[in-house]
């Protein structure tokens, strides 16, 4: 095989040089066609362009028609239903969540914490406040199993606050399956900083 040297290198043909002249070759040769691309490329980017400000100026007003429902569960309700596609449209139903819990219908309340955690699809603060109250919904539902298995999670996964308050439920639903022993254990490992709101069960399970 023959040696290659500096010379060769140096004389060998420019890649660059050679496309952009085959380029510009069939353009000259292919006008129509060279303008019929370039047309389908600037319709595309602009298309893009217009969909994104779409987007943008849509989840803008969906922020605002958000920030300004306060606690009135209808105008909540017309965010969900006309942004969906949102952010806050997303995080409307975990407000209409809070809200069902805070009027006693549990049922409700897990509907749409249900619905916001399947939507939000990102394990945030947001999602952990879907959880626990669908956690607390269940246990006024008399279903402490299905709150356990919520709570279980959360309790690995959540941050530190969220953990605590997922503990104290937590033992609240072990309570109702006459776990004590385990419901105990719960609540013990709330930190500090949320100790008080253990101490009502844990003597409650002191004198069982």
């Amino acid at each position: 095989m023959a040696k290659t040297t500096r010379k060769d290198l140096l004389n060998a043909p420019d890649e660059f040089i050679s496309t952009t002249r085959s380029a510009v070759k069939w353009i000259k040769e292919n006008p129509s066609r060279f303008a019929v691309a370039v047309a389908i490329i600037v319709v595309v980017l602009a298309s893009g362009v217009g969909f994104y400000s779409w987007k943008m100026d849509r989840e803008y007003s969906a922020m605002l028609a958000l920030s300004t429902s306060g606690d009135s569960y209808q105008t909540t309700l017309d965010v969900v239903q006309s942004y969906a596609d949102t952010r806050a449209g997303k995080l409307a139903k975990l407000r209409l969540a809070r809200m069902a819990y805070g009027e006693k219908d549990p049922k409700m309340a897990v509907d749409y914490a249900q619905d916001f955690v399947n939507d939000w699809g990102r394990e945030d603060i947001f999602h952990w406040q879907g959880i626990l109250i669908m956690a607390a919904a269940y246990i006024d539902r008399q279903e402490p199993d299905k709150a356990l298995e919520l709570l279980t999670n959360a309790v690995s996964r959540s941050p530190q606050n969220f953990r605590d308050q997922a503990l104290f439920y937590k033992g609240q639903a072990l309570m109702a399956l006459n776990k004590n022993a385990e419901a105990k254990e719960a609540l013990t490992q709330i930190s500090e900083d949320y100790h008080d709101i253990a101490l009502p069960p844990l003597a409650s399970l002191e004198t069982h």
